[in-house]
This record gives C-alpha cells, sequence and structure tokens, in this order.
C-alpha cells in the first residue's frame, strides 16, 4: 500500500473532527486547510450524496472521503496496542 501522506498536526486534527461531523467553513484558514485536503483526495464537498443520506447541513459542507477514511483506519491500526498490567 501506498505510504500516508505527510500531514501537518492541523492537517490531522481536521481529518479527525470529519470523523464526528462534517466540517463546516467557518473561517478562511479552516477553509484554506480544507481545500489542500480536497486537493489530496482526503477531503470531498458533502453535496447532493450526503443529503440523500439523510444529512440536512449545508452541501457546501466537508467531509471524509474513500481515501480520507482509509488513511485514518490504517494510522488506526499501526498504533501500538498498550497492554494492561
Amino acid at each position: 500500500m501506498n505510504d500516508p501522506p505527510d500531514l501537518s498536526a492541523e492537517e490531522r486534527e481536521m481529518l479527525l473532527a470529519a470523523l464526528s461531523q462534517p466540517i463546516m467553513e467557518d473561517d478562511a484558514a479552516r477553509y484554506g486547510v480544507c481545500l489542500r485536503l480536497c486537493g489530496r483526495r482526503l477531503l470531498q464537498r458533502a453535496g447532493a450524496v450526503s443529503m440523500a443520506n439523510g444529512w440536512h447541513g449545508s452541501p457546501h459542507a466537508f467531509i471524509l472521503s474513500r481515501q480520507g477514511w482509509s488513511l485514518l483506519k490504517d494510522e488506526r491500526l499501526r498504533a501500538p496496542i498498550r497492554r494492561a498490567g
């Protein structure tokens, strides 16, 4: 599989935030980070598909793309497991 892209802390934080809810374009800085992640195909616009699946927010919000989900899933699987005891 491909190596994970080098993400800044701000980009990684934005991806993790997109796990819980779509990201709204509040300010210019946040919008810029979302667009960078869209360029890397890790985020995408919510669009009509999200609305068809029952989300009633803005179609201009950002959600995780399939590649974004895969990246976060792979990172979780690579994380060391803590052992109790």
